[in-house]
């Protein structure tokens, strides 16, 4: 299963405290002459349960439990870098008293170190220089840097509090490409000298301040970092100096329109002992008043004013839409100048672009604003914006959204609103932005009003707002999605406000990302986009003149005209009136009736004769736009004429405290599943309680058995477990095999750590049972893949050795026979779900560039915009079968089985977070009693072989129902007939020629059975 990366610990309120830090507890270092030092010498060289009491005077750690850790405590450890777990550490050679005071921060533990001094030397210091050396003891992964973030406090009383100035020039970071080293060292792996001067202190006689390092997140596997060889010396003031004080260091701005001066924001200003006057002077767009009437970008303070505290305002007066900088300093003889930085973002409503870069503290950025309707959760900046090089990348900044607070979903509606458009002088306003959608939940909407006022209720009494279609990612999907091109045209004015509205449930609550948005002036008309999800729909099995209907959601923008759906098969038909109908062949939609919202279809699917394989295509075609196809599939094969093969992760099945919390729920429905579907044999992966498995089992009806791979990672009896259970009528001769080595892998000892640790493919070999009495022999291989993690491409790399090892593994023992590759391969088929810089390559890309071997059968679902999971939009549950296994599919049968999870309660949390897929192979026609499939021996044959520009087929059967397809070497239908066989042959005689040279399957569906051979085309 895909699992979610851990990141904003601190950010998101999930570290908790081992325990509160009293002033008490750490006596400060009295600073009185001279240079203080610590080389850290006297810390304990052994054990793990050191106390914190034996630090250095003045020198302290806390440590904070994260996500669901407990191990937060007052100890640390002695260790030489081997040690892998979060914690505090005196770092040394084994035994040696030369050592360093560190920490290595885990996914359950964050360590700060740091100390407390207190001024003793009778006078203001005004300026620390500090100098130590930073060292790395271990590298927890490659080719990504760590870092110690060293800031300082005038009013903690402990590492947790008070407000903390970074001075990122004592900031330790080890090697920018560091190569992992966790075998423990004799010496530091690198070490670098730090030295900095903090000025404009003012640290009052008896004052006590703090220092402190926070071990900030690496990539993957942390790195250990520590601190060594401290030193610390300091300058006084002298008694009657000049002295200068501002209350503030800087102030933020929010969206200003150009040539508009912002509301004022006000500090003070508090001197002694001064000679001359002091200059005030505001650089930018940025300007000083005393009075706060009176605005200019310079002022003078005279020693008689500055004989009590001085109020001064500063306001924005920006010339320029965009991010925008200044300062105010503050001069004056015999003191170092105050200086206050200053920043603020102008609004220029002709320029009408926002990237979010000005995302800060001070609240949204460039003019937006956010309304709570309902909830506690808000539109916010994030540093999880869009990265331009990976849709599935992120950097800063963006703004976001969750309704998941406090680990529950809360009821809420709330407004993101832009500032004021002006389009009045546009030709043809057009909208752009990218969102990412990531969990189940309500999408966005997107709306537009020329009447609001800028601030306040959207939903204000006279204020009205329009619906446009947003054509928004789908909900969980995951990827940073563009949409373009909205057209504005019917709005334009100078006061033009859009909005995204989210809202979610006490059930689901997406997450919404926004970024990058703006509105262009074009002088040309947006154009017409139409889209349909999902991109194919799968009817499976239905009795002949029996129905099935199936929803498809279609959205348009900008037409310029109805649009027109039409089915190029009479078995699939459409309704836009829902399942009450009518359903017709050709369906038309007027601008209005899909323009706004997405318009929900029905279509229809109604064999009219046994034993067939449908396809077809619904053709969306509107003026201006290029027609789109949504392929369809059916059959009125009865499922006891077809193998039938289902791969399912059942989430943490029987595992107390991992997966669906009510375990007996979730065997009820696994149950109840697994009877639906009715399949063959079943690849199960995250079994845990196979007892439980066995319960379901013996109860399913049809006579199963079920095996049980021992390639596990970790405790057997605790891990998850890769099971098949399969239809005993079915199968004979079944063998079972936990591929345990791999002989034909280049690295033979990277195989079972490529998968999972243990957790390697499961094989079973056996004979399906045919009516002449004979067997086909097919072998399966299940898998449940390496899971991803934020480990900077490791996860990645063992999942695709394994993959590649897998089909090396294939090729040399399998290379002529019937095999399918099946389960929860964690990766996706078409692009890599892996968040690697610089990586969109399939961790199977071996397989699925190898056409002429392989045919993924599930890649078009991925590429049909479908989800094997319930929170996340991508396939990751394949099939991926033999070219030999191939020529026995049913074309168009790998299905995600939704319709099965939808007739279970809360599936998601009551079963499981992965989807059951199936695929169906037409071995024969006619069954043994077990009721499961055949093949006749009849043959079909093809001449001349190879083909140049003609060929003739043959078959012994003469109706006129036939149907042909001609299959490429990855699956493909290249060729396409129904009738007789002399149809037949004058259909393919008028396309063959026009064929590719290279290897092709022909198969003829007839009423007595399947007929199958392969020709080469020169």
């Amino acid at each position: 299963m895909k699992s979610p990366l851990l990141f904003g610990l601190l950010g998101a309120g999930m570290l908790t405290f081992a325990s509160k830090h009293a002033w008490a507890q750490v006596t400060p270092v009295a600073l009185t002459t001279g240079t203080y030092s610590q080389n850290f010498d006297g810390l304990a060289n052994s054990g793990t349960t050191n106390d914190k009491t034996t630090l250095p005077q003045g020198w302290d750690f806390v440590e904070a439990n994260a996500g669901t850790g407990t191990g937060a405590n007052n100890q640390f450890t002695a260790d030489n870098g081997a040690a892998n777990g979060g914690n505090t550490y005196s770092y040394g050679a084994t035994g040696t008293t030369d050592r360093a005071l560190g920490s290595l921060q885990s996914s359950s533990l964050v360590s700060t170190l740091g100390g407390a001094f207190v001024n003793n030397t009778g006078a203001e210091i005004n300026s620390l220089t500090i100098t130590y050396t930073g060292e790395t003891w271990r590298i927890g992964g490659n080719n990504r840097q760590d870092k110690l973030e060293f800031s300082y406090s005038t009013d903690a009383t402990s590492l947790s509090t008070g407000t903390w100035n970074k001075v990122t020039e004592l900031d330790y970071a080890n090697a920018s490409s560091p190569t992992t080293n966790t075998a423990g060292v004799s010496s530091p792996i690198h070490t670098a000298t730090l030295t900095r001067t903090i000025t404009d202190l003012k640290i009052a006689p008896g004052a006590s301040f703090w220092i402190r390092w926070n071990d900030l997140n690496a990539a993957g596997s942390d790195d250990g970092t520590a601190i060594d060889d401290f030193s610390l010396t300091w300058t006084n003031t002298a008694a009657n100096s000049p002295a200068l004080t501002v209350s503030a260091t800087a102030f933020a701005f929010t969206g200003q329109t150009v040539s508009t001066t912002s509301a004022a924001q006000s500090y003070t200003v508090t001197a002694a002992n001064l000679t001359t006057d002091v200059t005030v002077t505001a650089t930018g767009p940025f300007q000083v008043s005393k009075d706060n009437t009176t605005f200019a970008s310079t002022l003078t303070l005279t020693p008689a004013e500055l004989g009590s505290a001085q109020t001064l305002y500063v306001r924005f007066a920006p010339t320029a839409g965009g991010p925008a900088t200044g300062s105010i300093s503050h001069n004056t003889t015999g003191v170092p100048a105050r200086t206050v930085a200053l920043t603020g973002t102008g609004v220029d409503p002709n320029r009408l672009t926002f990237n979010f870069q000005a995302c800060g503290t001070s609240g949204l950025p460039d003019g937006w604003t956010q309304f709570s309707v309902a909830g506690a959760q808000t539109w916010a900046c994030t540093n999880f914006g869009r990265l331009a090089t990976d849709p599935r990348g992120s950097a800063p900044s963006g703004v976001q959204i969750s309704g998941f607070a406090s680990s529950t979903n809360n009821v809420n509606e709330d407004w993101l609103i832009s500032p004021a458009l002006n389009t009045s002088s546009f030709n043809f306003p057009l909208l752009s932005f990218w969102s990412r959608s990531a969990f189940a939940g309500a999408p966005l909407q997107l709306r537009v009003s020329t009447n609001y006022s800028g601030t306040g209720d959207p939903n204000a009494a006279g204020v009205t707002w329009t619906a446009l279609n947003g054509d928004f990612p789908r909900s969980a999907s995951d990827v940073w999605t563009q949409t373009a091109n909205v057209d504005l045209s019917a709005y334009k004015g100078t006061n033009v406000y859009v909005a995204f509205v989210y809202t979610s449930t006490a059930t689901a609550s997406s997450r919404w990302t926004l970024d990058d948005i703006e509105v262009v002036n074009s002088n040309t008309a947006a154009p017409v986009v139409v889209r349909a999800m999902p991109g194919r729909l799968n009817f499976n099995y239905t009795a002949p003149s029996a129905e099935k209907t199936q929803a498809l959601q279609l959205s348009a923008r900008n037409l310029g005209g109805d649009v027109t759906i039409t089915s190029s098969n009479a078995a699939f038909t459409v309704s836009k009136n829902g399942a009450a109908g009518p359903f017709t062949s050709t369906v038309t939609l007027t601008r209005a009736e899909v323009q706004t919202t997405p318009n929900e279809l029905m279509v229809q699917f109604k064999p009219t004769a046994a034993n067939t394989n449908y396809t077809g295509n619904l053709s969306i075609a509107t003026p201006g736009a290029t027609a789109i196809s949504v392929p369809v599939f059916g059959d009125s094969y009865m499922p006891n004429a077809t193998l039938d093969v289902v791969n399912w992760n059942i989430e943490w099945f029987g595992a107390t405290g991992n997966g669906p919390s009510n375990e007996a729920q979730q065997e009820a429905n696994a149950k109840k599943v697994l009877t639906d579907l009715n399949a063959d044999v079943y690849g199960l992966a995250e079994i845990v309680d196979t007892a439980k498995l066995g319960a379901i089992v013996r109860q399913l009806p049809g006579g199963y058995r079920y095996s049980v791979s021992t390639g596990v990672s970790g405790s057997f009896n605790s891990s998850q477990k890769l099971v098949f259970v399969y239809r005993t009528a079915t199968f004979a001769n079944a063998t079972f095999t936990t591929m345990s080595t791999c002989t034909s892998c280049a690295d033979p000892n990277a195989w079972a750590s490529n998968w999972s640790s243990g957790r390697v493919p499961y094989l079973m070999e056996a004979d399906v049972k045919l009516l002449n009495g004979q067997t086909r022999r097919v072998a399966l291989v299940l898998v449940h893949a390496k899971a991803n993690e934020n480990d900077g491409g490791d996860s990645y790399n063992r999942r695709k050795g394994g993959a590649d090892a897998l089909k090396a593994e294939l090729d040399a023992r399998f290379a002529s026979s019937n095999v399918a590759i099946l389960g929860d391969f964690n990766d996706d088929l078409d692009v890599t779900i892996a968040n690697v810089p610089n990586v969109t390559a399939s961790s199977y890309q071996a397989f699925v560039l190898d056409a002429a071997q392989y045919s993924a059968l599930t890649l078009p679902l991925s590429q049909g915009g479908l989800q094997s999971t319930t929170s996340y939009g991508d396939v990751i549950d394949h099939v991926v079968v033999s070219n030999e296994l191939n020529t026995f599919y049913l074309e168009g049968s790998a299905s995600i089985r939704t319709d099965i999870a939808a007739t279970v309660t809360d599936f998601a949390n009551s079963t499981s977070d992965h989807y059951p897929v199936q695929t169906r192979f037409n071995l024969g026609a006619n069954v043994v009693t077990s009721g499961k499939a055949g093949v006749a021996a009849a043959k079909l044959g093809l001449y001349p072989n190879p083909v140049s520009k003609s060929v003739r087929v043959e078959v012994p059967e003469r109706g006129q129902n036939l149907q042909l397809q001609v299959l490429t070497a990855d699956g493909r239908v290249a060729i396409s007939a129904k009738g007789s066989l002399e149809q037949l042959n004058q259909q393919l005689n008028q396309k063959v020629g026009n064929l590719n040279a290279g290897m092709y399957t022909v198969r003829i569906v007839g009423e007595q059975q399947t007929y199958v051979e392969r020709f080469v085309k020169q």
